[in-house]
């Protein structure tokens, strides 16, 4: 039952992580639009938060804190060179193509940062609940 668990927590996670980018990648004229991202980012971060709370494992808090940082400084090397992008992708490509501006970027790393403050609170929580646990039966033996 166990691994059900860390399955469903790792599928939610990469399901928040790839609606998240969808809020910063290109738009080609068709495909899904940044407010649809933000609204499916929503929900499963909703989704995933509740599988953390499910699971309640500590490894796999700080895996995901780590594929979050990791997501979060991808999207800033993202930023940095997001004008190099705009001129190479419009040399190749006759279709309209819209990037994402300086504020859906904003948008993103609050939504990130959402997350991240989410799992370390938790783990600081969990960390300090166990903590009293062990000295309560310390002091009861």
């Amino acid at each position: 039952m166990k691994i059900i668990k860390i399955i469903l927590y790792y599928l939610l996670l990469a399901s928040t992580l790839y609606t998240g980018v969808g809020i910063i990648s290109p738009l080609y004229g068709t495909g899904w639009h940044f407010s649809f991202a933000s609204m499916y980012w929503a929900v499963f971060s909703v989704l995933f938060i509740g599988s953390d709370l499910w699971l309640h494992h500590k490894i796999s808090r700080l895996i995901a804190l780590s594929i979050l940082a990791l997501a979060y400084l991808m999207s800033f090397e993202y930023y940095l060179f997001c004008d190099e992008y705009r001129f190479v992708v419009h040399q190749g490509s006759s279709e309209k193509i819209f990037l994402a501006d300086i504020g859906k970027f904003h948008e993103y790393w609050f939504y990130q940062g959402l997350l991240v403050a989410y799992l370390l609170l938790a783990i600081g929580v969990s960390h300090l609940l166990r903590r009293k646990k062990l000295l309560t039966n310390r002091d009861n033996a």
